[in-house]
């Protein structure tokens, strides 16, 4: 049997191509293949296929999706391929049988045979690798919040396996036939450094100085445009070795980054890898000063007070460390846990704090939601992010956490843990090293947990709570004498999260009046309808 993730979802029994039903039945099968051989609890497919709401019917509708397929996917032998297991299903498949397998092992004999010296051999088995892609990862497959961070990081890997490809070829001369390529990448992934300097390269050894040089410059102004960053120290680099015509870029090269330097000079100091993972800080947040200010300074005062941005409160400059247990020893990793009840906005703390300490940590930031991952899937994340090959990232969780505690050993890295369960979700994803953060949010204090610092997360005062409805709701609402505005706040409990939604919602409606809402939020069976707008929602309930 073929399983194909790699495009459009197909399961293939000899020439035929077995029927996989509708969307969600579609879902449910690539969820138990990007786990395979392992059970995939109920919990994770609800997630999976409902993004956390389901209906009432939400369990029936998994067992009869899953008899279905469990009728459907059987091999040569008779042999059913999709198994129940407490507390959930689970399918059996051998690596030659899956693409993603197949694909990681020829990326990873690339990366050996590249390490090796032999770049020919590389490009055929990243070529092989890349062959087997026919679309998007699970591109005819709807995709929840978790599926869509699945299938986007083998997105991200097919790429890495593209750079590495033109990698081999630039090794073997191959730099003209690339060229065509290359434009098109770079107009496809136009904030990928590496492809820019692989175009810059190949433009320069065709003899095409004037066009190397204007790539560069197009690099520059979508970076500063889309990003405000200009580029990396190794596109800089290879920009400067352009114009100064240094003759080591005529010749193979491991990557555009490594050029030939006259024997006893110094090595330049490159990051490989920089990933910038952090998501988007929210525009509004309102009444977190204080907590933002009491993280950005804990962590600053350890890692380099001196990079806090100008303009920041004088006690981050000064090195205040906020909930600092005494006697922590300055040689320890600095680890900041934020708790706060579900909806208050402890991730909305932990992200503005962690971008407000970018400048901080020059060697990337990475970030993980613990809600819908465990530390083995995790980690491959974090090591893919810092360079390690795919098919070199191992799947024991101990083997795995000391592979990372390697990799970040000698980078500035810090690291946003989001939505932990307990403190041995979190260990194994942390770094051993002093030059290194990590940012933690927790719905319960993890009181277990080795932690620099500790800060919580309240919810609002009614002050701040009004003045976040009117921020986004845009209506010009003041007044806490306003019976149904403050009837609004207690019910929304004083919760951001809540309360963004109660504004979206009167940002969309500006004629809706405060008092259906509130009696909607009042009502047991409205409140969900209450407490949903668009993508967001709460599963808190207030008290009424």
């Amino acid at each position: 049997m073929k399983f194909q993730l790699l495009g459009p979802v197909t399961v293939r029994c000899g020439a035929e191509s077995l029927p996989l039903g509708p969307g969600k039945q579609r879902a449910l099968l690539v969820a138990l293949l990007l786990d395979r051989g392992h059970v995939v609890p109920m919990e994770r497919l609800l997630e999976v296929l409902w993004d956390g709401e389901p209906p009432n019917s939400a369990v029936s509708n998994i067992r009869t999706y899953a008899s279905r397929l469990r009728g459907t996917i059987i091999d040569g032998w008779r042999r059913p391929r999709v198994h129940g297991r407490t507390p959930g299903y689970l399918i059996e498949v051998d690596d030659d049988e899956l693409d993603t397998a197949v694909f990681a092992n020829l990326a990873g004999a690339g990366h050996a045979a590249l390490a090796d010296g032999k770049a020919d051999r590389a490009a055929t088995y990243f070529r092989d690798a890349l062959d087997l892609w026919h679309g998007a990862a699970g591109e005819d497959v709807p995709r929840s919040r978790y599926l869509d961070r699945r299938l986007s990081a083998l997105d991200e890997q097919r790429l890495v396996v593209v750079e590495e490809w033109i990698n081999a070829r630039q090794q073997t001369h191959g730099d003209a036939d690339l060229i065509a390529d290359l434009r098109q990448l770079t107009e496809s992934h136009p904030l990928r450094e590496r492809l820019w300097g692989h175009l810059v390269l190949a433009l320069y050894r065709v003899g095409d100085v004037g066009a190397a040089l204007t790539a560069f410059q197009r690099a520059r102004t979508v970076l500063i445009e889309d990003l405000g960053v200009e580029p990396g120290p190794d596109l800089v680099q290879l920009h400067q070795a352009v114009l100064a015509r240094d003759p080591a870029l005529g010749g193979p090269v491991a990557h555009p980054r490594a050029l030939r330097r006259p024997a006893g000079a110094p090595r330049p100091v490159v990051t490989i890898w920089t990933p910038r993972e952090l998501p988007v800080t929210a525009p509004t947040l309102i009444g977190r000063d204080r907590e933002v200010a009491s993280v950005v300074a804990t962590v600053a005062s350890r890692c380099g007070e001196g990079a806090v941005p100008a303009g920041k409160p004088s006690e981050m400059r000064t090195g205040m460390r906020a909930g600092m247990p005494a006697g922590v020893p300055a040689g320890m990793p600095t680890v900041v846990a934020i708790h706060g009840p579900s909806g208050a906005g402890a991730s909305a703390v932990a992200i503005r704090a962690a971008t407000e300490l970018i400048p901080v940590f020059p060697d990337g930031q990475l970030y993980a939601d613990l809600r819908t991952a465990g530390a083995a899937q995790v980690l491959g994340w974090f090591l893919r992010a810092l360079g390690t090959p795919a098919g070199q990232v191992p799947s024991d969780v101990e083997e795995a956490a000391a592979r990372f505690r390697s990799a970040s050993a000698d980078r500035r890295l810090l690291v946003l843990l989001d939505n932990a369960t307990d403190e041995a979700q979190v260990r194994p994803l942390l770094s051993a090293t002093s030059g290194s953060a990590a940012i933690v949010t927790s719905a319960r204090k993890l009181a277990a947990l080795d932690a620099t610092a500790h800060v919580e997360v309240a919810p609002l005062g009614d002050d701040d709570a009004i003045r976040l409805l009117a921020t986004i709701s845009g209506t010009g609402i003041r007044s806490a004498s306003n019976p149904s505005l403050q009837t609004l706040v207690e019910l929304c409990g004083g919760l951001p999260l809540a309360l963004r939604i109660v504004a979206a919602r009167l940002a969309s409606a500006p004629d809706v009046p405060l008092d259906r809402i509130a009696a909607e939020l009042v009502t047991e069976r409205h409140r969900f309808r209450a407490l949903s707008c668009g993508d967001l929602r709460i599963s808190y309930r207030p008290a009424a």
